[in-house]
């Protein structure tokens, strides 16, 4: 059903394959078993274009919400076994909370020996980190996303954005950018379906309307140095972009555009007490660490040595 829902929305096998992180033949064939099920046509297919057909319309209709409903059902299960176990699902996004990642998992280890930590890792693929659908519990990411009435988040820090440029790009040499100078550059986009996260980092508050053109994609920051070192655009990344080795790249600050914060996010829905204590530690390490979270917040650019973990602090549990 969740296949079928992609292609109705795309109208391209090619798109949707790529939305579900399969192969373009995986999906078509798992249409083909579906339109075998049901006994009639859900598309009409050419060369050209994919349409519904009025029954598929209508099927579409009626499926619109169940695939989402059986991920929360089946997710809410999974956490409620979780819960009894005493296990925590913590979803890292790209870079996670970049230095105080592993410093707020140590004392929340510290502080909660009964409670077992699972991690999951995902790319920009996901702006969610898995929140949207339930995989984790609690997750280190970048705002904004399409969070909706279901996210909430504490901040750690904003971190500056930056544009990211081939070494012999014109603006490679700039000290300082305003976004609105990359109105008609080309842009190296990300692998992701989230309208907010999209908009934010091709800074299309900047734009006065004018859509950006994307030259490509990439689901991590060290995808995002291989697409501008190999010369198909620029790109608007984080200023921790620094740490990966550069390949033929320069990074330049805006002067004008927002920081991305990031945050530990949770479900609104899902508020459980091991949640609860896990955004405490989160935010007992932030403000034991204002050094840390001001050097983050004001990077060097030119300062491309990665700092050492923070130290860890062991203090009573709220």
């Amino acid at each position: 059903m969740r296949y079928f829902v992609a292609v109705a929305d795309e109208l391209n096998f090619t798109r949707a394959a790529a939305r579900l992180h399969i192969t373009q033949q995986t999906l078509s064939a798992q249409i083909r078993q579906l339109e075998k099920a049901v006994d009639v046509p859900l598309f009409r297919r050419t060369t050209r274009s994919v349409e519904l057909t009025a029954a598929g319309a209508a099927f579409l209709a009626e499926l619109r919400w169940v695939p989402a409903a059986i991920d929360r059902s089946v997710h809410t299960a999974r956490r409620a076994a979780a819960n009894e176990s005493g296990v925590l699902t913590i979803g890292i996004g790209e870079g996670g909370a970049l230095t105080l990642t592993e410093p707020i998992l140590a004392e929340f280890r510290s502080r909660h020996p009964g409670i077992r930590v699972d991690v999951k890792v995902y790319s920009y693929a996901d702006p969610s980190v898995g929140l949207a659908d339930g995989s984790v519990d609690v997750a280190y990411l970048r705002l904004p996303i399409d969070g909706g009435d279901w996210l909430r988040s504490e901040t750690l820090f904003v971190e500056p954005r930056v544009v990211m440029v081939p070494g012999t790009h014109r603006f490679a040499t700039r000290d300082v950018l305003a976004a609105a100078e990359l109105a008609d550059e080309p842009i190296v986009g990300h692998v992701c379906a989230d309208r907010a996260w999209i908009d934010f980092w091709s800074l299309a508050d900047h734009r006065d309307g004018k859509p950006a053109r994307f030259v490509g994609s990439a689901s991590s920051v060290l995808e995002e140095v291989q697409c501008v070192g190999a010369g198909l655009g620029c790109v608007v990344t984080v200023a921790s972009a620094r740490w990966v080795p550069p390949v033929g790249v320069a990074l330049v600050p805006l002067a004008d555009a927002r920081g991305s914060e990031l945050a530990v996010g949770w479900r609104v829905d899902h508020h459980t007490e091991a949640v609860r204590a896990f955004v405490a530690v989160a935010r007992a390490v932030r403000d034991a660490n204002p050094q840390t979270v001001y050097a983050l917040a004001h990077p060097d650019l030119n300062d491309r040595s990665i700092p050492p973990t923070i130290p860890v602090i062991h203090s009573q549990s709220p």
